[in-house]
């Protein structure tokens, strides 16, 4: 019968199609809901406030914040001339703020930059965004300062190879349950390649540092590495770390040691100026380095945040970023502590021949032109000071 073929070619669809909607439909009312991207993180202890993070899919960097595009054409109007990177020390954090109140204190001028920071990521998502959204923006520097989320276990997969699944399943499909079925499916299978790999390896974590150093100094930004520093006890680290994070609690400390070693050879090994953070607040006394940090151990209080903007304001004078910074002969900080002070020779744009003529080199370096007419009230991210990051926040 003519046309025959046809109207069973149209009936298969049909039933194709109505198997998926059934599906769809089911999988929706049994809860089902598999995402590459945090939607929820909790706050404080003992009592926990759940907090809607707001994250939407992204095809290059798998998470970024719904105001994200938004807030990229703002930066790109404003042209700030300090971008900080990172992760939810950075987004969540208070230690930009209280860089730019030191500038003003001393009467240096206004500090003009952007937090582009996003918490849950690693260096394999701050390189992501570097080279996509970070260049284009021309800022003199960029502070980069990552390595938690980097060795915590993630799906059971490195992000390395989420990225290759994620390109193979557009952001817009990604709300169809049977999408979100279809990539659970892909990582499980993956993940039974390795035993709970990092979410970086050492070797990645390495390479993504270099790869970040050198796409800043490609596109003229003059690029701070920052170590992440901590207040861990052996014997007393958060239990809940353990359940979710890591292999095993005991490894918490030296495995983050690890991390921060990494990216002290990587900044000396490419001549990026380096604020070693976590040497720093190690230096502190006892009493004052319990006071910076939340229960965690990872994220800051109020006071930390004081403390680290103290220390990168110190670190980016001895760069000689500032005058890029602020333009002009900026006027360095009064004095440094006596424990900044002692750290100092340590850091790795400090004492430095080699460092010292790099720096020289991008001061002088011609910048694109700026916009001046910029709003001077901060940076684009929302603020929250929660009382602590403490049940399954990925920093």
């Amino acid at each position: 019968m003519p046309g025959g073929w046809k109207a069973n070619v149209a009936l298969l669809l049909g039933t194709i199609v109505v198997l998926l909607v059934v599906a769809e439909i089911t999988l929706r009312l049994s809860g089902f809901r598999f995402t590459l991207y945090p939607e929820e993180i909790e706050f404080g202890k003992p009592d926990p406030v759940l907090m809607k993070t707001g994250f939407v899919p992204d095809d290059d960097v798998f998470w970024v914040p719904k105001d994200y595009d938004a807030t990229l054409a703002r930066l790109r109007a404003e042209r700030p001339p300090l971008i900080v990177m990172g992760d939810s020390c950075t987004h969540l954090g208070h230690y930009d703020d209280a860089l730019a109140a030191r500038v003003a204190a001393r009467g240096a001028g206004t500090l003009r930059w952007g937090n582009l920071g996003v918490a849950g990521w690693t260096s394999w998502q701050g390189r992501q965004q570097l080279a996509r959204d970070v260049a284009p923006l021309a800022p003199a520097v960029a502070t980069l300062y990552y390595g938690w989320n980097d060795h915590w276990i993630g799906f059971g997969i490195e992000d390395k190879d989420i990225a290759r699944i994620r390109r193979q399943t557009p952001s817009a499909w990604t709300r169809l349950r049977l999408a979100q079925l279809v990539v659970k499916a892909r990582v499980a299978l993956r993940s039974r390649e390795a035993a709970f790999p990092n979410r970086v390896s050492p070797e990645d974590f390495a390479i993504n540092l270099r790869a970040m150093v050198d796409t800043a100094h490609s596109a003229g930004i003059a690029p701070m590495l920052l170590t992440a520093p901590s207040h861990h006890v052996p014997g007393a680290e958060p239990a809940y770390l353990g359940e979710r994070w890591l292999r095993d609690l005991a490894d918490l400390i030296p495995l983050h040691a690890s991390y921060v070693d990494i990216v002290r050879r990587i900044a000396a090994e490419t001549d990026a100026p380096l604020c070693d953070l976590a040497a720093r607040f190690d230096a502190l006394p006892l009493d004052a380095r319990a006071a910076a940090f939340r229960d965690d151990g990872i994220h800051l209080t109020d006071a930390g945040d004081a403390q680290l903007a103290a220390f990168l304001d110190d670190c980016l004078a001895a760069a000689g970023l500032w005058p890029m910074i602020l333009g002009g002969a900026a006027e360095a900080p009064a004095s440094q502590s006596s424990d900044a002070a002692a750290m100092s020779a340590s850091d790795g744009a400090i004492g430095s021949a080699t460092q010292a003529s790099t720096m020289r080199r991008m001061v002088t370096q011609p910048r694109r032109n700026r916009s001046t007419a910029i709003d001077s009230s901060g940076p684009w991210t929302p603020r929250m000071a929660p009382p602590g990051i403490t049940n399954g926040a990925m920093p």
